[in-house]
């Protein structure tokens, strides 16, 4: 699969009903949505950033917590490198298609606090609960 026939539309819907039902304090909304996200990515790829054949980690605070990095489709990608660059991050940066299982291993590190899309638009965090 290309990096251009990647797109979810759908997957952007729901984070805004989660943002939506969080403004309404609608939580058994919000557990439904979050349960309908946990399927879409289930058996989706996404494009994720590699260094080194491993997913660039995003610090997130001064305690080794850190966030990896999806895009939900090539123009999210595009700027999301263009957010690395402003902060100095896009050197040797590469992208990959994959599912989210494919690192697996992300889910049994404590430190590991779940994948962050688009990141230069959306601060929604897929937890680890969902993945």
């Amino acid at each position: 699969m290309k990096i251009e026939e990647i797109n979810h539309p759908e997957l952007k819907d729901h984070i805004n009903m989660i943002y939506m039902h969080g403004e309404n304090q609608n939580q058994k909304a919000i557990e439904r949505t979050e349960m309908e996200i946990k399927e879409y990515i289930s058996d989706k790829e996404f494009i994720i950033s590699i260094e080194d054949n491993e997913p660039v980690k995003i610090p997130y605070g001064n305690d080794g917590k850190y966030i990896v990095p999806i895009f939900t489709d090539a123009l999210e990608y595009k700027n999301g490198m263009q957010y690395f660059s402003l902060n100095v991050m896009d050197e040797n940066k590469e992208c990959i298609i994959e599912k989210l299982d494919y690192f697996k291993k992300l889910k049994e590190d404590p430190n590991f606090l779940g994948y962050i899309v688009n990141i230069a638009r959306v601060s929604y965090i897929i937890n680890i609960t969902l993945l």
